[in-house]
């Protein structure tokens, strides 16, 4: 990643989360996000003459080789998620997307293959680790989650507290270094109360 760009992040989601009314230490519900970004957001079910059939391929039976796709047409987008996906999936899906257009990633072409199948044009590693990295900024900014943690490190009490998946919990932690910093401040205060002892 750039110089700076993490640093460019957090400041950026902090910015975003303000003007959405959110604290660092709150969840950030993306779709306030994508409002306020006028991204419209929806799920297969709710597509037009869709069929059942294509929902359940979609959503049950081939729910996990997709998890959100943005479609920019006419200066507009649209964000589909897998609803067949749980909601934290749901939620770091549609950060990732929000991302992309915050960052102002390129879209990519999609292509039809002659057996019908739907494939990315092209894939852009740098967009989308930068694209992970904003997005969890946006759900789990370093400053909350430092807050957060210092009342409870627990992964599952994190996870529900910002609304996002125990892997994200873990991933931003370590990222971010809030887990080697909660640890220094737990031996800092054992040693002071021995000390005092």
């Amino acid at each position: 990643m750039r110089r700076g760009f993490k640093a460019w992040c957090e400041r950026t989601s902090q910015e975003y989360r303000r003007s959405v009314g959110v604290r660092p230490t709150d969840p950030l519900d993306p779709r306030q996000l994508a409002k306020l970004l006028g991204v419209l957001v929806t799920t297969p079910e709710a597509i037009p003459g869709l069929s059942r059939e294509a929902v359940s391929q979609l959503t049950s039976i081939d729910r996990e080789s997709w998890s959100a796709v943005t479609i920019a047409h006419g200066g507009k987008r649209l964000v589909v998620l897998n609803s067949g996906q749980s909601r934290a999936r749901q939620t770091n899906s549609l950060a990732h997307e929000l991302a992309h257009i915050v960052l102002n990633h390129t879209t990519d072409e999609a292509v039809l293959s002659d057996e019908g199948f739907l494939f990315r044009g092209s894939y852009d590693a740098a967009q989308e680790e930068e694209a992970d990295w904003l997005a969890g900024c946006l759900l789990v900014p370093r400053d909350g989650l430092l807050a957060v943690g210092r009342r409870s490190a627990d992964h599952r009490y994190l996870a529900k507290r910002f609304g996002v998946s125990r892997d994200m919990i873990a991933w931003r932690l370590r990222m971010t270094g809030v887990s080697r910093q909660l640890r220094r401040e737990t031996r800092m205060r054992v040693a002071a109360s021995v000390s005092e002892v």
